[in-house]
């Protein structure tokens, strides 16, 4: 599964870069060209693609796994576990790539670091048609950076909002910017915020009331547009704040939805 080399000079020593894909060819090309200025070492979990990615990687020395989809937490402890043997590992998205300033971070941060470190916050900066948005969800931090043996992904219970935990060291946070090229345009947003929501909304065990259809998706919007200073990124702003009150309002309308049938159910029995 590893990669040809690629820029050898500038290729860091026992570094991995772990990827899951489905039909990522929409951002995979501008993600791996970043990723293997770094490493030789890509690691690839596919689940079905049918858009080119899986040739697109094998045209580039790498050989994707195929697993089921699951969900996202076991899809990436899955690929993790091909880069168990080295320090560090890296885990993008296929959708995230590195900007110039924060590959150059990454290798200075690995050649200095000491023992005590255990990871590095990455800042992840969504653009939406083709401009950064500055201001909308920033400063938006992952721990994405790790020593791969102190390090799990870790979950909710329905196996989403994965994160890194480590066992032990400090997190330091790192120069530059990971590019989240999330969505096509609008209404990709929608959609992947419904969806997303919903998903979300089957598993809630909090939320769903008449005030939480009223509330939450109005803090939502005026967080990212007022508290975080959206305004600012023009109608591109306003756009992604009203992408995260259509999630909430789907999300609590899906628990709402749920909790009340299984009343009427319970009710009925």
């Amino acid at each position: 599964m590893n990669a040809a080399d690629h820029d050898a000079n500038k290729q860091i020593d026992d570094f991995a870069v772990c990827y899951t894909t489905f039909n990522s060819m929409r951002t995979l090309e501008r993600s791996l060209v970043g990723a293997l200025a770094l490493s030789r070492h890509i690691y690839v979990v596919d689940s079905g693609s049918t858009d080119g990615t899986i040739e697109f990687c094998r045209s580039h020395g790498i050989e994707p796994v195929h697993r089921d989809w699951t969900n996202t937490v076991e899809q990436k402890r899955f690929i993790m576990s091909f880069a168990a043997e080295h320090e560090w590992t890296l885990l993008l998205d296929s959708d995230e790539s590195l900007e110039d300033d924060l590959a150059d971070s990454i290798r200075a941060s690995i050649d200095g670091a000491g023992a005590d470190v255990s990871g590095f916050d990455l800042n992840r900066v969504t653009w939406l048609h083709g401009k950064p948005l500055r201001h909308t969800f920033q400063p938006e931090w992952r721990l994405r950076l790790v020593r791969t043996r102190v390090a799990e992904v870790q979950g909710d219970h329905a196996g989403g909002h994965d994160r890194f935990e480590v066992r032990s060291g400090r997190i330091e946070r790192l120069r530059g910017t990971l590019r989240h090229d999330s969505w096509v345009d609008a209404r990709d947003m929608l959609e992947r915020g419904v969806r997303y929501g919903v998903r979300s909304g089957r598993s809630a065990e909090k939320g769903g009331r008449m005030i939480n259809l009223l509330v939450n998706p109005a803090a939502g919007f005026l967080k990212q547009l007022v508290l975080r200073r959206g305004f600012l990124d023009g109608w591109r702003g306003w756009v992604a704040a009203g992408g995260v009150a259509a999630q909430a309002l789907a999300k609590h309308i899906v628990i709402m939805e749920r909790r009340r049938l299984e009343r009427e159910a319970s009710r009925s029995s």
